[in-house]
């Protein structure tokens, strides 16, 4: 069994099965988000999902990655919202401060924190030990070899969209449940429907992206997400119905095609 890291953007699928569960898809999300720019607050649900918004992402902000690397504290949300911008919307365009616009939808909603939420909607319901990830005391939950004390100054703030840790392989598991309808039928149905993304040499055969799952195929054979942040790389995959999965983890933050690659031949051979 893998051992339990911060799982980073693999979080997301577990942000779009609670939305699936929370909100209509196609309302706005200023109706769950009060006193947002008005650019902001008419952009649906649905297209924050599917990273179709038109919003930019603050990982393209040099200085964003310079606190990082120096270990600061993260800025307040409203320095994040007051920089961003819409362009024109329906092309893919991957946003993490649209999944922050999610991730204050649902904790504003349901009234508790984000790991509260997703571990009473998502998480507990499939069975999936998780642990909060949002400061540097959660580093003590995580137990893989190669964590450094350098790597507990990081913290976890700065992963504006919320993540949590767990096992990379019970995370894939949880994806699998949710395809196979454990949290409702039409919620995996929505979600196995994706739209082709432009992806030079990724390891996804026509690779798309649907509701948090980045996709193979159209329509998908297999689905899953990545995660990537200081210390680790991640993948999360499994069959479009949900009947096979795999995790993978690296400690090396470079190691993406890698990892998806291995993600997507375990998962094919194991329906040969």
């Amino acid at each position: 069994m893998t051992p339990i890291v911060p799982v980073y953007s693999i979080a997301k699928t577990y942000t779009a099965i609670a939305a699936c569960m929370t909100f209509d898809l196609d309302g706005r999300i200023g109706q769950h988000v009060p006193a947002l720019h008005p650019n902001l607050a008419t952009l649906t649900v649905r297209d924050l999902l599917m990273h179709r918004s038109g919003l930019n992402d603050y990982s393209g902000w040099s200085d964003y990655h310079a606190n990082v690397s120096a270990r600061a504290d993260p800025w307040p949300v409203e320095d994040i919202l007051a920089r961003a911008h819409t362009g024109d919307p329906g092309q893919f365009r991957y946003s993490n401060i649209g999944y922050l616009l999610l991730r204050l939808a649902l904790e504003n909603v349901h009234d508790d924190t984000f790991f509260g939420t997703l571990d009473r909607l998502v998480l507990s319901p499939l069975g999936v030990e998780a642990f909060p990830f949002s400061t540097r005391d959660d580093w003590s939950l995580c137990t893989h070899p190669s964590i450094s004390d350098e790597l507990r100054n990081y913290h976890p703030g700065w992963v504006y969209t919320g993540t949590f840790a767990a096992r990379v392989d019970d995370a894939a598991r949880g994806i699998a449940l949710i395809m196979q309808g454990q949290l409702g039928s039409a919620h995996a149905a929505a979600m196995r429907e994706t739209l082709p993304v432009d992806a030079p040499g990724h390891p996804f055969d026509t690779a798309g992206y649907g509701l948090g799952l980045m996709t193979s195929g159209m329509p998908p054979t297999v689905v899953g997400h990545g995660g990537g942040g200081p210390g680790f790389s991640l993948f999360a995959a499994c069959s479009a119905q949900g009947e096979r999965w795999h995790g993978a983890v690296s400690d090396s933050e470079d190691a993406g095609f890698r990892i998806i690659q291995e993600c997507v031949d375990a998962v094919r051979v194991s329906s040969a």
